[in-house]
């Protein structure tokens, strides 16, 4: 039997985050009435990704990834989106027609949700001098492959800015956050929640007038069990057509160091026919890493 845990409904998470990201946004607000700051203004990047394929195979695969971005002169706000689905259909397969002898029928079976992956994550940075700054957010993921049904992070830290050049920027940020998950399985073997050491990076650099090389990893290990962490590295480059349009190549890892439970259809084989006889399910660990490799186009504006 499959357990999993019951959601309280006064839980409204997204709500929660809403209003956490509305109070983000509003924070350079209140630091004005101490201190006037300048407002560079608004900045997007959307990358888009679609492929569809019909005839010996059916797929619809859809990317999508959206960073949204807010500059102050001493901080800034940012949004990042990220969104991964694939509807998939099954090879065609013949059933027997009784009444006919000899006779069958093909069957080709609808598509059906194959992969689903979504990201949302909210934070704000402000200065406390030209090199060190603090940091909080949260965000939320789905990632249904990986048996991860909801996971909510909050986060607060702080971070140093090691090089700003134009064409070569790196920042680390270091902090504790605290992470409440929900797994398709339930696992005894993991807590639903805790506190953790989070650590992360940023890297840019500039290769020729228009080509980018971007590395952000962002790593979350558990302070009450130190052997459950996972991290998220993302590399990507990006080469630019014109002001508004860019192409990019990008390849994430997604790690897990205690992956998700799954439970999957238990056969027995008679070894005198051949025939497989289900007798149940068993739970089994997904894989550790998730690789995601993409190319997109890219709108700036």
């Amino acid at each position: 039997m499959t357990l999993r845990r019951k959601l309280d409904p006064l839980k409204s998470y997204p709500l929660i985050c809403l209003a956490l990201s509305l109070c983000l946004i509003s924070m350079p607000s209140w630091a004005q009435e101490e201190e006037a700051e300048e407002e560079l203004g608004w900045s997007n990047s959307t990358d888009l990704g679609l492929v569809i394929t019909d005839g010996n195979s059916s797929t619809e695969t859809l990317g999508f990834n959206n960073f949204l971005q807010r500059l102050w002169n001493n901080s800034r706000y940012t949004m990042r989106l990220e969104a991964v689905r694939s509807n998939t259909a099954d090879d065609p397969f013949a059933v027997v027609i009784p009444e006919i002898e000899g006779g069958f029928d093909v069957i080709y079976p609808d598509k059906k949700l194959d992969v689903e992956r979504y990201y949302i994550e909210n934070r704000y940075d402000r200065n406390i001098t030209a090199r060190f700054f603090w940091n909080a957010g949260v965000s939320w993921e789905r990632n249904k492959n990986a048996g991860i049904l909801n996971r909510y992070i909050g986060f607060a830290g702080v971070g140093n800015l090691w090089w700003t050049r134009e064409d070569l920027k790196f920042s680390t940020t270091y902090g504790l956050s605290y992470t409440d998950r929900e797994d398709e399985v339930q696992d005894p073997f993991k807590d639903d929640t805790f506190v953790g050491f989070r650590f992360g990076w940023e890297y840019l650099n500039q290769w020729g007038k228009v080509t980018t090389y971007r590395n952000t990893w962002n790593y979350t290990n558990s302070l009450s069990d130190t052997s459950d962490y996972y991290s998220d590295m993302m590399n990507s480059i990006t080469v630019a057509i014109n002001d508004r349009l860019a192409l990019r190549v990008s390849l994430q890892w997604l790690y897990n160091s205690i992956p998700s439970l799954e439970d999957v259809t238990l056969f027995v084989l008679d070894p005198d026919t051949g025939l497989k006889v289900e007798i149940g399910e068993v739970p089994i660990r997904k894989e550790k890493l998730d690789s995601i490799f993409s190319t997109s186009l890219v709108i700036n504006f």
